[in-house]
């Protein structure tokens, strides 16, 4: 851990937050602020000239951007966000290079190239019928954009081999992250369960508009606090696990695993703890079953007794909440006694109407389901399928499905099915089932990043 680089992070951390609640950039409610859309000018400008004079800290800003600031749109211009602008400036820069020097078969010599070539293409594609289709077009958009991002695996894969720092600061600017994650997350649930903030206040709508978040009012005061960086929550558990097992940086480790548990109490997916567990039988192994087996029910342990204390401290001593944690994993298995969970059941016949419509090419990006909520007692229209892999089969088609799977084979092949980057991806695949996890921007950046490191990581460990 280099303190220099965490505390920098760290700080750069709660300035973009502030920062965009200040001045806040374009939202459903608020207006873009002039000096948001100048300083998201400036860090774009910036970065550009970097790129062009082939200087490597305009990747460490890139980086920084989407690991410190998460699944946020802070900052941007217009109502185009910093980091799609700098997806299209980097790549466009990375491309005209590429093609100056003629360098291209750098790319294309890549076996990986051609199954990302096809599956950004079919995403245009299916894009493109989504238009035809009449889906709006701001879906299609916010649908087609994360598989943009796989374009990064080829720079990314050249700045690791030349800049043996690159691995290490963003090692810190990760851990700073998850500090901070950890942060606002206790900080937003105190605000709520004492009452300084309240939904629909102010704060409430950066949280969601901004920030990315969700938040879900249950009772005795407990609040579910959900961003969508948190798609990476069970990942990071894994490689953090991992690592102990090892007796690799155990108090570093065990702290960041810990406080990374808490959070996923306050989250409440579901879905996670059924990744977590997965992914840890998976990294099992004889040479460590005694760390596994101590750091396994140690988490565990934490992760009960945090829910149990948190809950019982918000609902002023009065409930444990085991009946709320109870509930939710029962309702894995017994969808129908929760409502969230009925609600995705009762989405299944109208996918399944859109699938059989039209079920090889698919009904285009940023298609919609319509469906009645138990939740808020009306028929609502949401372009959330709440079913991962039967959201691409919708939008994508048979086409879309085997694409995907000839890019999880491609990338298992290429990190060599080794124990941790297994584990990490079969559990984003898990995570996947009832979330966007796989064509998330996270889920992108976590897959191209562990097949540029994977071979550097294996040689350290």
């Amino acid at each position: 851990m280099q303190k220099k680089i965490f505390w920098l992070s760290l700080a750069a951390f709660f300035l973009l937050r502030i920062f965009s609640f200040v001045f806040t950039p374009d939202t459903p409610i608020w207006g873009a602020s002039v000096v948001n859309i100048v300083v998201s000018t400036i860090i774009t400008a910036l970065v550009g000239y970097l790129l062009i004079k082939n200087d490597t800290r305009s990747w460490y800003i890139i980086a920084g951007e989407i690991i410190l600031g998460g699944s946020g749109g802070y900052l941007g211009i217009g109502n185009i966000s910093l980091r799609t602008l700098l997806l299209v400036l980097s790549i466009t820069i990375f491309l005209i290079k590429k093609i100056q020097t003629r360098k291209l078969k750098d790319i294309t010599s890549d076996k990986l190239f051609f199954v990302i070539l096809a599956l950004i293409g079919w995403a245009i594609i299916s894009g493109l019928i989504g238009m035809k289709n009449g889906h709006a077009i701001s879906n299609i958009i916010a649908d087609t954009i994360p598989y943009l991002f796989f374009s990064y695996y080829f720079p990314l894969k050249e700045i690791i081999a030349r800049d043996t720092r690159f691995i290490d600061i963003i090692k810190n600017i990760l851990i700073a992250a998850l500090v901070g994650n950890f942060i606002v997350i206790i900080c937003t649930f105190a605000g709520f369960t004492t009452g300084i903030f309240s939904l629909q206040d102010q704060y409430y709508h950066w949280y969601r508009d901004v920030a990315g978040g969700k938040i879900t009012a249950l009772p005795f005061y407990f609040f579910r606090l959900v961003l969508n960086e948190h798609l990476l929550i069970v990942p990071i558990l894994l490689w953090l696990m991992y690592e102990l097992f090892k007796r690799k940086n155990v108090r570093l480790n065990f702290i960041l695993g810990t406080i990374t548990v808490l959070v996923l109490a306050i989250n409440l997916t579901r879905i996670y703890y059924v990744a977590l567990f997965v992914g840890i039988l998976l990294l099992f192994k004889m040479e460590y079953w005694k760390n596994w087996f101590k750091y396994s029910i140690t988490f565990a342990l934490i992760l009960i007794t945090g829910f149990t204390t948190i809950h019982f401290v918000a609902s002023r001593r009065v409930s444990l909440g085991w009946e709320i944690f109870g509930l939710r994993l029962q309702s894995i298995t017994s969808p129908s006694i929760e409502e969230s969970s009925l609600s995705r059941m009762l989405l299944l016949p109208k996918i399944k109407e859109k699938i059989l419509s039209n079920p090889i090419v698919g009904t285009g990006l940023g298609d919609i389901v319509t469906v009645y909520s138990p939740v808020f007692k009306k028929v609502v229209t949401t372009p959330h399928f709440d079913w991962g892999y039967l959201e691409i089969w919708v939008e994508m088609g048979l086409i879309g499905l085997i694409l995907w799977l000839m890019l999880i084979l491609e990338v298992l092949k290429k990190v060599e099915c080794q124990t941790l980057p297994f584990a990490m991806i079969v559990g984003l695949m898990i995570t996947n089932i009832t979330s966007p996890a796989l064509f998330h921007v996270f889920g992108v950046i976590l897959l191209i990043g562990l097949t540029t490191t994977n071979k550097i990581y294996h040689a350290s460990v």
